[in-house]
Formats: structure tokens, sequence, C-alpha cells
């Protein structure tokens, strides 16, 4: 993501932790980094050392109804900082703004054209479009970066703000419609049946956010059922339960 400050040698280490991945080379390392306030040139201020990183274990079906019930991830229990951590633990869910990765995982998962602008709902889809492709997704165990996360109390250039402005639409109202449209577009792929089966679709006319879409949807070495198992995730009756393995750090 932009907006990003880095500690010394961060690529190096972030390398390093990616390659004693017990999957490595098929492992991405994911996190929420800690975040920032006053800009420092790009770089850690001098009385900052890297922190403990997060985990990635839990998720919710999103209220607001701009993000039409969309599943949004969050952290859970993170790394303690101790010496008896010696390998990054997987973690179910891909954090969009900030994971590491060998160049290979974009054959395999490019990034889907169908789905410009799109915010809620990118995290789930990387997610389980990598895990299906045969990726292990693990939490990094210190943050060797950080991430300035802006608020709207800031008064600084939200992304909704760059399409209204290629559209010549200001203000967050046209984004939130066009993020309504390609929220089906996931919603199709992960399974809400409730809404956005092809034929729910098809009969609505919004047959356009399908194009190409077994193109950009998930692997053959896993499937969607049992990444939902794994996860606890329940699609039908909307709940996110207890994904106890991730918290624990029980797998390598």
């Amino acid at each position: 993501d932009s907006h990003l400050e880095f500690y010394t040698h961060w690529d190096e280490l972030y390398v390093s932790e990616l390659q004693s991945a017990k999957s490595f080379p098929k492992a991405i390392l994911s996190s929420y980094p800690p975040g920032f306030g006053k800009p420092n040139d790009g770089k850690f201020p001098s009385d900052h050392s890297p922190t403990p990183g997060a985990r990635l274990c839990t998720c919710e079906f999103s209220t607001s109804d701009v993000e039409a019930q969309i599943i949004r991830i969050n952290t859970g229990i993170g790394y303690k900082g101790t010496d008896d951590e010696d390998h990054p633990t997987q973690i179910p869910f891909i954090a969009a703004g900030f994971f590491f990765a060998p160049a290979e995982f974009l054959i395999d998962v490019p990034f889907d054209p169908y789905m410009p602008w799109c915010f809620m709902g990118e995290e789930i889809m990387l997610s389980m479009r990598a895990w299906t492709h045969g990726w292990d997704i693990y939490a990094p165990r210190w943050n060797w970066i950080m991430h300035q996360y802006r608020p709207g109390r800031m008064g600084l250039p939200k992304f909704w703000g760059s399409v209204g402005r290629l559209f010549g639409r200001p203000g967050p109202g046209f984004s939130n419609q066009l993020q309504l449209k390609l929220i089906k577009r996931v919603k199709y792929l992960v399974g809400y049946e409730d809404c956005c089966t092809r034929e729910r679709l098809v009969e609505e006319g919004s047959e356009e956010v399908l194009e190409e879409v077994d193109h950009y949807a998930f692997g053959e070495v896993r499937t969607r059922e049992q990444y939902l198992e794994w996860t606890n995730i329940d699609v039908k009756n909307k709940r996110c339960q207890r994904i106890d393995w991730c918290n624990r750090g029980e797998l390598e």
C-alpha cells in the first residue's frame, strides 16, 4: 500500500522471514502493519523498534449498506515476540494493503482486471484464490513496516476521490455505486446463493460482472468448500466463527 515507513533492511528481513516459512516457496506473508501519524521521510523514527506481528485470524460479515454483507477480515491473537517463536505460522487471510510473496504468485493468482477500484471484497477474494491455488499464507513475526491509515479527520485524499475525479463524479456516491456492482462478482465466487448465483445475476441484468470469471476464480489444488470449512465461515447464515488454530499459531 502507499503511505508506508520502513525499518532498515526491511526487504531483506521479509525475504528471510518468507524463506523460513515451512511452505516456502509457495508461501505468502501478510498482515495489517501498525499505524503511524506524523511522516518521517519513509523511515522508522529513531525511537521506534519493530513490534511483534499480528495474525489475521478473524472475520465478520459487514453490516454497512455500502459493503453489502461482504466478508471483512481482522486481527486475532498476535505473536509475543519471544525466542520460542522460531517460525512464522499460517493464517487464513491476505491483507490487500500488505502481502509479500515470490513473483510466481502473480502467475497463479493474477490481479482481476474486472474488479477495478474494488475496496471491500478484495481481501477475501485474494485469500481464497491464493489458498485454492496451493499457496499458504503466513503472518510475519515482526513488523518491519508501518502504515499511515489516514482517518477522515486528517483531511487527506481517499481512494474513492480518485474514482470520482476519473469519471467527473465527485464525492463518494458514484464510487459506492460502483462498489456495490463489483461486490456481486466477489459474492458469486464466494458462494452467496441468496443473491449472486449465475442465474440470479443474469435474471437481474448483471451478467457483466461474470466476464471471464472462471479465469480469475479458484485453483484446483484445494476447493472453495474446503477453504470455507477450514476458516469456519458460514456464508449461508452470514457467520464467521472462531479460528482457533490461527489464534494459537498451530499451523507451520
